[in-house]
């Protein structure tokens, strides 16, 4: 009865928290851009080579999806990355040093390189170069793209801990679609070109003793540049952690505290610069009780322009694990909310056809949810999830078709199908499934679904927002020599908007698409493989962003050296 009483007083103090809202205006900026920009995600990426199908993991505390084919870019960042969260590298290590060189349909090339100094228990570097592009030469040749990607990393272990240095470089470029061939400063404007720099030095020290206090700190630092837009940021982050004596019935109990600076810079051309201040101060006390897990404490985020006051953005943090079945099934909940930064490389990262923005930040109010995952004998897992979001200032993408001016100067229309962004408050709610299954190394399989209900006073619908997603990974492996695999993707209908005033306002739908893909990797030699990927089988030229078709059918074969 104990127990009961205290998951119900826990759930009901996190569900009567009151979280301030909010909504920063003060860095809004209204910008064209006209100059060659790329994202990083295009149609041809679609091509890869056999794909780790890895447990579906829901983020319970963050409010975010996020669908990834090989060929088309889906994902939707719906919250920007939370101000302390600023760890962009990939995590990608590969055991060992290999060449990889394949070519496709659609002219095709890719051409990958990663080097590292084996196992050592003292210290580790590396180096991985990849490009990737297409020419397909074709009406749809608008959508070719070249990728460049150079990741170099070093690392060192000590008594203490480990010391380590990372950095990324991203050079993409890609054009836009659909311009209008009277307009010959549309025509002069369709390449785009990002460059992206990010570097991180860290440290995690390694305690003797439990009751000693541990840490991991990290300082990052990355620009990013879309033409003359230009921007930066500077951060340091660290948690601090450790335990202390059990007191009374609770057990293993840890303080900790995550703490982070972030100073964030953006100009374009001769305008006047915005600097904004972030400050992160979310303390914890985790502990166990009467065999549930408990965690609870605050998310805290204090923002400022440069020059201004400062606002303080206080969400409450609550998450209870509670094993129905010990060592089978767990119910879990809690509540959450964060204020989150956004910033140029958040929106292009997620449209790389967005011209027209606000840097608006966005506030999540609270998230609350409710979950069961549970263990289904040696070989599968399964999770159920929902969750419900209450969110100021969330960013939906508008085609702009004809509206704005591009440059000021010039007074010509857009005629490029690129994109704005409209800000408005909405309710979330979330329901999300997955399931996986692994018969020894021979069939490994993946689900994963999503179904969103959206609700907003300010707009009619999500504009280009998804109502469901899903996707379905196998992978298999036959006698080490023969790897296929085959991936399905989901997308339901998505309701399109053009126009960022009412009175050019028009509205359409994207239609629902799936798209199947396979591929398999022959290893007939120790450290030399073959590999064949196939993408959109059906031959199916879906729509992502509206106005913007993918590849159809296409195939890329190759040849991976292990050295």
């Amino acid at each position: 009865m104990l127990r009961q009483l205290f998951i119900l007083s826990v759930l009901c103090s996190a569900g009567s928290a009151f979280a301030q809202k909010g909504k920063d205006t003060t860095a809004n900026r209204d910008l064209t851009f006209v100059d060659s920009y790329k994202p990083k995600f295009i149609e041809a990426q679609k091509i890869e080579s056999v794909p780790v199908i890895v447990k579906p993991e829901l983020k319970t505390v963050t409010f975010s999806y996020s669908i990834k084919p090989h060929q088309v870019s889906t994902e939707k960042i719906v919250n920007p990355i939370p101000v302390v969260d600023l760890n962009t590298k990939e995590e990608t290590l590969y055991p060992t040093s290999f060449v990889k060189l394949g070519y496709g349909n659609i002219q095709s090339k890719l051409g990958e390189i990663y080097l590292n100094n084996k196992q050592n228990k003292q210290y580790s570097y590396g180096l991985h170069y990849r490009f990737l592009e297409s020419n397909s030469e074709l009406n749809n040749s608008f959508a070719d793209f070249t990728n460049h990607a150079f990741k170099g990393y070093i690392s060192t272990y000590t008594e203490i801990g480990e010391l380590g240095l990372d950095i990324n470089y991203k050079n993409n470029q890609f054009n836009f679609y659909g311009y209008d061939t009277a307009n010959k400063l549309a025509e002069k404007n369709l390449a785009r070109t990002i460059n992206s720099f990010d570097a991180r030095a860290y440290f995690n020290s390694t305690a003797i003793s439990d009751k000693k206090l541990k840490h991991r700190t990290q300082f990052n630092f990355y620009n990013f540049q879309v033409g003359k837009a230009i921007e930066n940021q500077y951060a340091l982050s660290t948690k601090l952690y450790g335990n202390i004596p059990n007191f009374s019935e609770l057990k293993n109990v840890q303080l900790s505290a995550n703490i982070g600076v972030d100073y964030n810079t953006y100009k374009y051309d001769t305008l006047s610069p915005i600097k904004r201040l972030f400050i992160q101060f979310d303390p914890r006390m985790s502990f166990e009780y009467d065999g549930m897990q408990i965690s609870a404490g605050f998310n805290t985020t204090i923002f400022m322009n440069v020059g201004d006051s400062a606002s303080v953005y206080p969400n409450p943090f609550v998450k209870v694990n509670y094993p129905i079945v010990p060592g089978i099934a767990n119910l879990y909940g809690g509540i959450d909310g964060r204020y989150n930064k956004q910033s140029l490389r958040n929106i292009m990262q997620t449209n790389p056809y967005t011209t027209n923005y606000e840097l608006i930040n966005t506030f999540v109010n609270s998230t609350t949810y409710i979950g069961i995952n549970a263990k289904l004998g040696a070989a599968a897992d399964a999770l159920f999830e929902i969750n419900y979001s209450d969110i100021t200032a969330m960013p939906l993408f508008v085609t702009l078709n004809n509206p704005l001016p591009l440059p000021m100067v010039t007074k010509e229309k857009d005629s490029l199908n690129s994109f704005g962004t409209r800000y408005v408050q909405m309710n979330l709610l979330k329901f999300s499934a997955a399931f996986n299954y692994s018969f020894s190394e021979a069939v490994r399989m993946g689900f994963q679904g999503n179904f969103y209900n959206y609700n907003s006073k300010d707009e009619a619908e999500a504009w280009q927002m998804p109502n469901i997603d899903a996707k379905l990974n196998m992978k298999f492996n036959i006698k080490n020599k023969l790897y296929p695999h085959f991936d399905i993707l989901a997308m339901g209908m998505q309701k399109q908007r053009s126009g960022l005033d009412n009175l050019t306002k028009q509205t359409s739908t994207i239609q629902a698409f799936y798209d199947i893909s396979a591929g398999i990797d022959y290893r007939f030699k120790k450290k030399l493989s073959v590999f064949v990927q196939a993408n959109n089988i059906l031959n199916t030229r879906y729509q992502r962003w509206f106005n913007y078709p993918v590849y159809g059918f296409n195939i890329l074969g190759g040849i991976t050296m292990i050295f």
